[in-house]
């Protein structure tokens, strides 16, 4: 009984020490690595007092005595805050993922090194003038004096304890860092190099009639951007121009939103301008809020974290916000083998915890030869790919445009702060407080020979822009944004239902004002359902659970909201629509090419190419009644089987969920509960407020949203209102880790004030005073 009670003191002992070990590694690696947000701190680098002041959402106001004081003091904020996120970016960019993760991220590595991406990132550097470049350096100054105090982010105490990412730490960072973070973006939003690929083993699949179908042309129903009255005296080239015709796809599952009114058309009398850019969700999230309050004005708004930028926002006079543009800018070239004059080098790829990897690059004159070890490129045969891309032009002042706009004065600086831009190409919306509103775009846009060479670009003073159009409003929602008697093709994929429903909205008020502005961008009434709901109300089930879904859906108003059971049986329902539409045609290749289909899904069931509803595979010819019910059908066995049997208790929310995915740790057990951010949304990728979940397979978690929202109000710009989501920290254990995200799915927002400084902070507020070291 002795020895038996003293293995169990031994074993209870043994427990006890493991359990202390445990919570003692958890505080070192999660409270050791908390951001100091209050006192005083003496730093290297720094000429004057810097005050970092963090409102109770966490968003830095920083106050110093020179420009250079508040951009140190941004970097310094972003390293507190977002430091790991900061090294992922740069080092997905440089191809040095594998460095610090290991095995995993060759491939990664391997496809942005045969991109160029690093030399894109150091030509951008080369290309910054001297304030940008000065900003970029005090910027810099600031990361690294947090640096110096030690690790930023737990994700380093953590990783270095495993065996593929063995006593990996923190670098310091560059310059070429922070251009390599603004060619990260670029990298996310370019258009074109997926479409390539898809199309061309979309040809090996279908016949030529098939594809136009499957692929379909822009609907002349819906909306353009821009409106003929606003080219109707100034097209630069006759309608003739011996260039090729605008090849344009409804087919996007992703984008943005954006639109300005007049004051004609507000309560106020001023400009009112809404943004809402879609991007993939993650923990953290892309931006950072942030005001910096420098000695020529105040300039608020959403940063990226690696770069001392205000990309979206405001100053003290006028408002922007940026949606893509979804031009086609990506081009891939077939060459025969020797036809163009090609360079190699080799470089190496460090693993972690592996032996490194070996990579050969070919460049050739317009750009790298894709290597098909990385690349899907088998259905273009035995012939030399390259890309061309907008995205690696050496010209790229991209740091520069973004500094300029956010000092912008009037209309005319900020139309000529885009010149030197080239990726990615942006709709920029724009208004001011002299009344002022106006739409422009930046970047380059391909001009193409009949052979799909590229022979030149747009010029810049003919790219599509507008100031004061005729119609007081400019309304973005990635749709066609040119009208036809615009003199230049501007090929590229555009989503249609989010700008339907956007002008309808708009065209409802005859006075906008903030809250109305609200209303829409949180607008979850799909006008795309709306479209098909006859066509399902018609349809002929076959169950009598696919009869209830029928039924249930014919009394619907298209309304996506968490608690509708409705949304939830239409999202089944299209899903299986889509196998039933198209699986048929595509074979083995249809898990590849589901999606939205938006063009084709309205062309069959509304505009008649009633075709696609047969089966190819049976004796029988469907109807189109008969393939929807049989979708109905279908979708109701899946839904059974997935939710339960009682569809009253169906929710859109309970299945449908916005998840902030962290780069390293989701998925991981223990580790995922505290760094993935899950929250119940509304909507789809046709609702304004956009939620886009997968198509393949059967869940329906969106991992594409809203990435911000604002409201810029012209007669009052401290009302103008803000959110984005999880959080503006990237440390789990901050209270502004995911604070936003429940906010943010509720439509909630706040404002940025600037009519406060470091002694009359509102209630709530962390101080932080950085002084230079003697």
């Amino acid at each position: 009984m002795r020895i038996l009670v003293r293995i169990v003191l031994f074993l209870g002992g043994l427990v006890a020490a493991l359990m202390l070990i445990g919570a003692g590694f958890w505080l070192w690696a999660f409270w050791g690595t908390k951001p100091d947000t209050s006192g005083q701190v003496r730093v290297a680098g720094l000429t004057g007092e810097v005050t970092i002041v963090r409102d109770e959402h966490g968003v830095p106001h920083i106050f110093g005595e020179t420009e250079a004081d508040v951009f140190f003091g941004l970097g310094y904020a972003h390293a507190q805050d977002r430091f790991f996120q900061m090294d992922m970016m740069r080092r997905y960019v440089q191809g040095r993922l594998s460095e610090a993760l290991g095995e995993r991220t060759v491939r990664v590595d391997a496809r942005n090194r045969i991109r160029g991406y690093p030399n894109v990132a150091a030509a951008a550097v080369a290309n910054m003038d001297a304030e940008t470049l000065a900003a970029a350096e005090a910027y810099t100054a600031g990361v690294n004096a947090r640096l110096a105090r030690g690790t930023p982010s737990p994700e380093y105490r953590i990783l270095m304890f495993s065996p593929a990412t063995w006593m990996f730490r923190p670098e310091e960072w560059r310059l070429v860092d922070t251009a390599s973070v603004v060619v990260y973006m670029a990298d996310s939003l370019a258009a074109g190099e997926d479409s390539e690929m898809s199309r061309r083993r979309l040809e090996d699949i279908l016949m030529p009639d098939q594809l136009a179908e499957f692929l379909p042309e822009y609907p002349d129903w819906a909306p353009t951007m821009l409106q003929a009255e606003d080219y109707a005296d100034r097209a630069a080239l006759p309608a003739d121009n011996g260039l090729p015709a605008n090849e344009v796809q409804p087919d996007v599952d992703e984008g943005s939103n954006a639109w300005v009114l007049s004051g004609d058309h507000t309560a106020s009398g001023e400009p009112l301008l809404a943004n809402d850019p879609h991007l993939s969700l993650s923990a953290p999230g892309i931006w950072y809020f942030a005001r910096l309050a420098l000695p020529d004005g105040n300039v608020v708004g959403a940063t990226v974290a690696g770069a001392p930028l205000v990309v979206l926002g405001r100053n003290d006079v006028s408002a922007w916000g940026f949606t893509n543009t979804m031009f086609d800018v990506i081009d891939l070239q077939e060459f025969e083998r020797g036809e163009l004059e090609i360079v190699e080098r080799t470089e190496t790829i460090a693993v972690r915890g592996g032996e490194p990897v070996e990579l050969r690059i070919r460049q050739s004159p317009i750009g790298p030869v894709l290597d098909p070890e990385y690349f899907a490129i088998d259905a273009y045969g035995d012939v030399d790919v390259v890309l061309q891309s907008t995205a690696l032009d050496m010209s790229n002042d991209v740091a520069g445009v973004a500094y300029r706009i956010m000092k912008n004065r009037n209309w005319e600086e900020f139309v000529e702060a885009g010149r030197g831009y080239t990726a990615p190409m942006q709709n920029m919306h724009y208004a001011h407080i002299d009344g002022t509103i106006g739409y422009t775009t930046a970047g380059l846009v391909p001009l193409r020979d009949a052979d799909g060479r590229w022979t030149g670009y747009i010029p810049y003073d003919e790219l599509p822009r507008v100031r004061n159009p005729e119609s007081g409003r400019v309304a973005s929602g990635n749709n066609r944004i040119t009208p036809d008697n615009y003199a230049y093709p501007t090929p590229g994929e555009y989503a249609i239902f989010r700008a339907v429903r956007i002008e309808e909205q708009l065209d409802l008020t005859a006075r906008h004002d903030a809250e109305s502005y609200h209303t829409l961008q949180m607008d979850v009434l799909s006008a795309q359902a709306a479209r098909l709901i006859p066509v399902i109300a018609a349809s002929e089930p076959q169950t009598t659970e696919g009869q209830r879904a029928r039924d249930l859906l014919a009394d619907w108003d298209g309304s996506m909201p968490v608690y509708s059971n409705e949304a939830l049986i239409y999202a089944l329902w299209y899903r299986a629509f889509a196998r039933a539409l198209y699986g048929d045609e595509l074979g083995e290749d249809f898990p590849r090419f589901i999606g939205r289909r938006e063009g084709l899904v309205d062309n069959v069931l509304v505009g008649g190419e009633t075709r696609w509803c047969d089966d190819v595979t049976s004796p029988v010819a469907e109807s189109c009644a008969v393939t929807v019910g049989a979708a109905l059908d279908a979708a109701m066995e899946t839904g059974i089987a997935q939710f339960g049997p009682d569809i009253d208790n169906w929710s859109w929310g309970s299945a449908h969920a916005a998840v902030f995915d962290h780069p390293v740790f989701t998925g991981m057990p223990v580790l995922d509960g505290m760094f993935t951010v899950r929250q119940p949304v509304g909507g789809d990728g046709s609702t304004v407020n956009v939620a886009v979940y997968p198509m393949r397979g059967d869940s329906f978690d969106v991992f594409h949203g809203p990435s911000l929202r604002a409201i810029y109000d012209m007669s009052d710009l401290d009302a103008s209102r803000f959110m984005h989501a999880p959080g503006q920290s990237g440390h789990p254990w901050s209270g502004h880790y995911r604070d936003l995200a429940p906010m943010w799915a509720a439509g909630e927002s706040f404002e940025m004030r600037t009519d406060w400084t470091p002694d009359t902070a509102p209630a709530g507020s962390d101080t932080l005073v950085l002084r230079p070291r003697d």
